[in-house]
């Protein structure tokens, strides 16, 4: 969560948070004055109140060390031995003198290393493997040692590419694999390194810059960060201003071939309808380019540089269509771009109530607080409410965080006046925050979802509700447990003379927020009223698992109105859905999920036995397998899903009618692999959505008629 700067702590000045940003690169002597001004600054304004010092400095290099080399298997022992026998002590006063000659020192040896690692996977990539040997190896080694000499150096590696190579061969049947398919394992392992290999020599100064003071800032606390100009653009266009200018095209990088990802509907590309997904971009020519530049090999971040552009403006791509060989130019005219997926939306879902009559209940989804999200979900209450739904479920269970005033007023959209958050700096005053507008859009039976992604401030929207005895709070254990204030502050002429206009963003933790009951979100989180299983609550991905996160304690409560809404049903409600999830399959499946990540998580070494492996993957299949024939033999869903979009809401067309599907037999995270990804977001309709569903059911029929709510005084 955080803050737009409205003032300069240091000089008064007005620094908005959405400040010209050039995108240009940094030259030396700017990125030097960067480093001094972030050096300097961070130290006085982060909520730690701690300048850079020795203690500091040491934290500052293991930072860097880590995020160039995450597992410890490019640089040597001796090599991070002499780095702290050098800088251990140092790099606080070398920072903030402006001198960042240890960044590009680091830098260079990693290079070095990384081109000798790469080598021997060339070599360890020829050699023999035996896959019937039983052996183990740990994929994330980050709290492990960095290898000692250059046997241990190699026995990594070589278990490494076996992992590899042993991967590959999993994605065949055992009667597909040929000497064929093993050559082509082993070049497509070798060119895996290539590429990275060139991606890093690609990296120029702003990155290695943004890189380090990172590190730096990050010895502070894990969420301060300095950002370069490109990443502080790229932090506006996805977490504040939800648009951009651009073709409205999603990118990625395949092989070193930029593709379409997907079309977002009412972009320049999707009204083109000269592009689908699959196609590939080889080329792109901006006005004032003589001929096309060749994209093939380039870091995806430059190409998606010289795609956006200004709105109006005409950018030529050389693609070539999917499922042909030959090139062909296109031409598409940039315009602004809203990322409509990262927006408030809505849905309406008609169901029977316990005595079987027909109702319609109302779910708004928020993936963040963006800028203007409290008036997109206002917009959304407006039209639910004359779809005559019996209650609303806030779904915050993606909801990272985002801008602090919008977490104030969305919980002002359930509750009359009065405070929602407390903020303490670091000198100890506390700045009581209030929703000030008496008007409540939404008064009637209300739960929030969340889980342990939850965070930030979701998290003050919940906790306040929950205080106030405002709304259920449905979904996992706890959430995330982050109960910190960011502010960002641009870097230019202001604070660094000779900067120029954008010398990027140091965003920094500078207070900590308080639930109106005095206790804090940090670490904790807030609990729900009603627990739903949850693999995520089984992860190591809260505040409470990060470096260097702050430690708090409680503050008195601020003067508020308990609405009591709660308290009076809660026990009913908690024994009729734990009755229901005892009987429920996919909570039982939730549950086996959790057992198996919990296993992961005791040992998170993988087996390189190819029976092994085998052996897991026949067993998931069948597990799978298993799920999806018993999903199928069930009775056809009988409710009915209509999607509510923010264009639906403001001009009153009909709804949208999705078709909903059975639940899908989802596979849990591999949390023991850092290969594969976390869970990604749940359909509208999954079932801890379906279950949240049925409590608001049973919530609503206990419920008094608003007005008949009782409210007390708390302190």
């Amino acid at each position: 969560m955080y803050l737009p700067m409205k003032t300069s702590l240091l000089c008064g000045l007005s620094l908005t948070l959405a400040a010209t940003l050039s995108g240009a690169e940094l030259n030396p002597d700017q990125a030097s004055k960067v480093a001094k001004a972030v050096g300097y600054l961070v130290g006085q304004i982060h909520f730690r109140q701690t300048p850079l010092n020795d203690e500091l400095s040491g934290i500052f290099l293991k930072n860097y060390l880590d995020v160039l080399d995450f597992n410890h298997m490019i640089f040597s022992q001796a090599d991070v031995d002499e780095f702290q026998k050098e800088y251990g002590t140092k790099l606080d006063d070398l920072t903030t003198e402006g001198d960042i000659t240890p960044a590009h020192a680091i830098f260079k040896r990693y290079l070095k290393r990384l081109e000798e690692r790469v080598a021997l996977v060339k070599k360890l990539s020829d050699e023999k493997y035996d896959f019937t040997v039983k052996e183990r190896m740990l994929p994330n080694r980050n709290k492990a040692a960095w290898p000692k000499d250059e046997a241990e150096t190699t026995q990594l590696w070589r278990a490494r590419v076996k992992l590899e190579l042993l991967n590959d061969r999993l994605l065949k049947t055992a009667d597909k694999l040929t000497a064929e398919t093993d050559k082509t394992s082993r070049e497509a392992v070798r060119r895996r390194y290539d590429r990275q290999l060139k991606t890093m020599k690609e990296y120029e100064l702003s990155e290695i810059l943004e890189t380090y003071l990172s590190s730096m800032s990050r010895a502070y606390d894990p969420h301060s960060d300095y950002m370069s100009p490109l990443e502080a653009e790229n932090f506006d266009i996805g977490s504040v201003k939800m648009k951009l200018n651009g073709i409205g095209a999603v990118l990625r990088s395949d092989e070193g071939v930029t593709k379409i990802v997907s079309l977002m509907a009412g972009g320049p590309a999707a009204l083109s309808k000269q592009l689908q997904p699959n196609d590939s971009i080889v080329a792109v020519q901006n006005t004032g380019d003589k001929e096309p530049v060749e994209v093939t090999d380039m870091k995806l971040n430059k190409v998606v540089q010289m795609i956006r552009g200004e709105k109006d403006t005409v950018v030529k791509l050389t693609i070539i269509p999917v499922g042909a060989t030959d090139r062909k130019v296109i031409t598409i005219t940039r315009a602004e771009v809203k990322l409509a997926d990262q927006m408030a939306k809505g849905f309406v879902v008609e169901t029977k109530d316990k005595a079987g009559k027909a109702e319609r209940l109302g779910v708004i989804t928020l993936p963040g607080f963006y800028e203007g999200c409290v008036r997109d979900v206002k917009t959304i209450i407006e039209r639910l409410k004359k779809e005559n739904v019996a209650g609303v479920v806030l779904d915050l269970r993606h909801n990272g965080g985002g801008i602090l005033p919008e977490s104030v007023n969305m919980a002002g959209l359930f509750i009359p006046n009065g405070p929602v958050v407390q903020v303490v700096t670091s000198n100890g005053n506390t700045r009581v925050m209030r929703d000030n507008d008496a008007e409540t859009p939404y008064d009637g039976p209300l739960i929030v979802a969340t889980s342990h992604i939850s965070a930030s401030a979701s998290e003050i929207v919940a906790a306040a509700l929950q205080d106030y005895g405002r709304a259920l709070i449905v979904g996992g254990k706890t959430t995330h447990g982050k109960g910190t204030v960011q502010q960002l502050i641009p870097l230019n002429n202001t604070l660094a003379r000779g900067l120029g206009e954008d010398g990027g963003r140091l965003k920094f933790t500078i207070s900590t927020f308080y639930r109106v009951a005095g206790t804090t979100t940090q670490f904790d989180g807030v609990f729900s009223d009603i627990v739903l299983p949850s693999v995520f609550d089984h992860l190591e991905i809260g505040e409470a698992s990060l470096p260097r996160a702050l430690k708090v304690k409680p503050i008195p409560a601020a003067d508020f109105q308990v609405q009591d809404r709660v308290k009076a049903h809660l026990e009913n409600l908690r024994k009729a859905s734990e009755l229901r999830l005892k009987g429920s399959r996919d909570f039982q499946y939730i549950n086996e999920d959790v057992d198996r990540v919990k296993k992961q998580i005791t040992d998170k070494t993988l087996s390189v036995n190819e029976a092994e492996r085998r052996g897991e993957q026949a067993e998931q299949k069948t597990r799978t397998d298993a799920r999806a024939k018993e999903r199928a033999a069930r009775p056809a869903l009988t409710e009915v899903v209509y999607e509510l979009d923010l264009e639906t809401a403001r001009t009153g067309g009909p709804l949208k009618k999705v078709a909903v599907k059975k639940p899908d037999a989802t596979t849990p995270p591999d949390a023991g692999n850092p290969d594969v990804p976390l869970p990604q977001p749940e359909e509208a309709m999954d079932a801890s959505m379906r279950e949240t569903l049925r409590i608001l059911s049973d919530y609503a029929r206990l419920l008094p008629k608003p007005k008949e709510a009782a409210s007390t005084k708390s302190n």
